[in-house]
Order: C-alpha cells, then sequence, then structure tokens
C-alpha cells in the first residue's frame, strides 16, 4: 500500500507545483500566502514522511507484526486518514484565498476555483474510508478491515489522478471563454455603423471585463488562461 500512498501524495505536491510561491515573482504576491504555502508544503512533507514510516513501525519483523498478530491498530490508521484529509483540506485552500485576491469577472472566478479544487473529490474518498474501515458489527474488535482500506486507498488514488487530470483542462476552458470574448467585440465592431448604441453598450462590457483582469492576479499561471 505504501505505493499507493506515494501517488496519492504525489498528486497533493503536484497541485502545490502549480501555485509556484516557490519562486519569484510569485513568492511575493502576498507574504502571508506565501508562508501559508510553505506550511502547507511542510503539512503534507510530513504527513507522507509519517504515513510511509507506518508499516515500517507497525511491522519492523515478521514475527513481529501488528497487522497479524492481532494488534490494535485503529489509532494509526486514523491518524493517517486524518492527515490525509486535512492536508487535502489545506491544498484546496490555497487555490480559494488566492482567487479571493484577484478582481476578476465571476465565470473565472468560479472556473479556476472548480479546476484547482478537484482535491475535494479525494477528501469523501477518504472520509468514506475512514467510516468504512472499522468492523462496526463486532464493537470488541479493535482489527481494522485492511481489505477495505486497500481497496477505498485504490479508489482513492485513481480518484487523484484523474482530478490532476482533469484540471489541467483548466486552460482550455479559460481559452475558450476568451475567444468567445474576443468573438462578441468584433461583433460589437461590426455594429457599429448600423447601431452605435448597442454597439456601445456592448464594447463598454467588454472593456470592462478586461479592465477587471488588468492589475490583478490574472496573470499567475494559476489563474490565466495560457
Amino acid at each position: 500500500m505504501e505505493l499507493i500512498w506515494v501517488a496519492i501524495y504525489c498528486v497533493k505536491f503536484c497541485y502545490l507545483a502549480q501555485f509556484k510561491f516557490y519562486k519569484p515573482p510569485y513568492a511575493y504576491v502576498n507574504a502571508t500566502l506565501t508562508a501559508y504555502y510553505w506550511v502547507a508544503v511542510g503539512c503534507c512533507s510530513v504527513g507522507f514522511v509519517f504515513t510511509i514510516i507506518q508499516p515500517i513501525v507497525l511491522c519492523r519483523m515478521p514475527d513481529k507484526c501488528a497487522y497479524t498478530d492481532g494488534s490494535n491498530t485503529r489509532p494509526w490508521e486514523f491518524a493517517i486518514t486524518a492527515i490525509d484529509i486535512v492536508t487535502d483540506v489545506i491544498v484546496v485552500s490555497i487555490p480559494a484565498l488566492l482567487i479571493q485576491m484577484t478582481h476578476i469577472v465571476r465565470v473565472e472566478t468560479v472556473a479556476n476555483f472548480v479546476f484547482k479544487s478537484l482535491s475535494i473529490c479525494n477528501i469523501v474518498v477518504a472520509a468514506t474510508r475512514l467510516a468504512l474501515q472499522y468492523n462496526t458489527k463486532d464493537h470488541r474488535n479493535d482489527r481494522i478491515q485492511y481489505v477495505s482500506v486497500a481497496f477505498l486507498l485504490v479508489v482513492e488514488a485513481t480518484v487523484a489522478i484523474v482530478m490532476a487530470a482533469i484540471s489541467g483542462y483548466r486552460i482550455v476552458f479559460l481559452r475558450r471563454l476568451a475567444e468567445w470574448r474576443q468573438r462578441k467585440a468584433a461583433k460589437a465592431t461590426r455594429l457599429t455603423v448600423r447601431h452605435p448604441t448597442a454597439a456601445g453598450e456592448l464594447q463598454a462590457e467588454s472593456t470592462k471585463a478586461t479592465d477587471q483582469q488588468d492589475g490583478s492576479l490574472s496573470n499567475l499561471p494559476i489563474l490565466s488562461n495560457t
């Protein structure tokens, strides 16, 4: 299961790498947000190390393995699941905080938040795994249902990889949106001679949308359409 955890945490670090707060000029956008970013990196790193070390601690030797001798491993499994959920929440909160600082129109805000917050799906799977990994029928049996754990870990890793791939389509969506606005501006230009008033309203709307993006953080890789 260690390889499954490696895949899950690699997706977390991929999301963190997209924000690029580890290098200028992105590191200078906001000092508090940059510090929060490094806290998130530290939490994910600590969580990853703890998760990888756990099997070594519980099963140091073949004849002393907590997985097979009936020992209570619930605290360990609860801890790594809780860390998994908390780190996902931290990763999701970064784009939410960054988008809140920008001055872009509502469509871009919703699109960026949705595409950059797909880790919420991982949180749902992890919470489900936390609820189903215990034997609720026998309260005297404290052993973890590792068949359910292994299955849901595979599901979580698969969902994480799929969500990370889907987030790449954010750029495609924003490019299509920009092309639609350009066509709208061109239409306003063609209508200038025939209907000056209507054309002026369309042009003013297009200019307003452009002005809202200029001077904001929308030129950062997380928010731009390039």
